[in-house]
């Protein structure tokens, strides 16, 4: 079985041949840490294909449309970078800066202050956008050679619309005191990440779309279920039913305790949602018992494994597949593999999952 008929069979609730898995490093730290300067001075595609062969990963994501804060992607214009820094403009004008280590990204621009900004803000130039996914033709065709499952990234409802408009905090006192303006704001930015997505896809042979968007922290979601139902519910709809019209499978991604919305993130459509961190919270046996059979199951990895020692590491990846079983679940990190895991850690953790995929563990 292909990595894209694994990844397929398990979206679908069909059998597989071994566990379908992705996992990778968690941000430009974690790879400088382990492929050093030399590999991280090669193209993305170089630097991805590395990474899923050494984590022997299913599923491999491309920079487009927007992976912010993971980086810049192909659709933003790059300020300035150096060895330790780098700054870019998104399609919108806000601007973005990373401090590569140790790893820090936020927005240090937004576009949008008061009404005015709003109005006299212009959408993106499609066609100047259009030139730069054709250079992802090769590398998608060459991972898709390979067998893999491959996905373009792109932002939902809520982070789409604080990371190119108004801002975390911004975003967060206008849900509150204005939440009819982040509507609109909302629907303008799913509105540019579904017609930029659908321009990878008529470009590429890209499989799916993975929308990252992180709806709470570790004790609650960031709104309660009555504000997400009422501004962002349907405009995630919006996004799987576009996206699925155009033959992708649509997957989710939200850090933090999600509990209270995942009945309506299930109602949504999505194919599979992750990645059900217990360090944020989340209920990974109780999630599995009631939506099991409703939705693909994806994650279950902690993000803390960088400070477990051996003997936990076992006994943290072997709880979580026996909880995830054998179908409708894909094997995957809460946010990869940290920078301070040690080599030695790192290379017992590629071996447990190895047996773990095949019942072995």
């Amino acid at each position: 079985m292909t990595s894209y008929e694994r990844i397929i069979n398990a979206l679908e609730g069909k059998p597989t041949d071994i566990l379908p898995y992705i996992d990778g490093f968690n941000c430009l730290e974690a790879r400088l840490s382990f492929f050093g300067p030399q590999v991280m001075k090669a193209g993305w595609e170089e630097i991805a294909l590395l990474e899923a062969e050494l984590f022997q990963s299913d599923w491999v994501i491309i920079p487009a449309p927007l992976n912010i804060p993971g980086g810049p992607g192909i659709f933003c214009d790059i300020i300035s970078e150096d060895d330790t820094h780098l700054l870019a403009r998104t399609f919108y004008g806000g601007i973005w800066y990373w401090r590569k280590k140790p790893y820090h990204a936020k927005a240090i621009y937004n576009p949008v202050n008061n009404l005015e900004d709003w109005e006299r803000l212009s959408e993106p130039d499609e066609e100047k956008l259009r030139k730069r996914i054709r250079a992802l033709r090769e590398p998608v065709k060459k991972l898709k050679d390979r067998g893999y499952f491959v996905t373009m990234e792109g932002k939902g409802a809520f982070e789409a619309t604080w990371m190119l408009f108004r801002g975390f905090e911004n975003t967060l006192m206008d849900i509150v005191l204005n939440p009819e303006r982040v509507k609109k704001m909302s629907e303008r930015a799913v509105n540019a990440i579904i017609k930029l997505g659908l321009m990878v896809k008529e470009e590429c042979e890209v499989d799916g779309i993975w929308i990252t968007d992180d709806l709470g922290a570790q004790k609650a979601p960031y709104f309660s279920p009555q504000q997400y139902r009422q501004i962002f519910k349907e405009n995630h709809r919006k996004m799987v039913e576009a996206f699925k019209k155009a033959g992708l499978k649509v997957t989710f991604h939200s850090h933090g305790n999600i509990m209270p919305l995942f009945q309506d993130l299930v109602e949504v459509g999505f194919d599979s949602i992750d990645p059900l961190d217990s360090y944020d919270g989340m209920d990974f046996p109780a999630l599995k018992k009631e939506f099991g059979e409703a939705v693909t199951l994806k994650g279950g990895i902690s993000c803390t494994i960088g400070q477990m020692n051996k003997e936990e590491l076992k006994e943290h990846i072997g709880e979580v597949v026996k909880i995830g079983g054998d179908r409708r679940f894909i094997l995957s990190g809460a946010g990869g593999v940290p920078p301070e895991m040690t080599l030695e850690n790192f290379n017992h953790y590629r071996e447990l999952i190895y047996k773990a995929r095949r019942s072995e563990l």
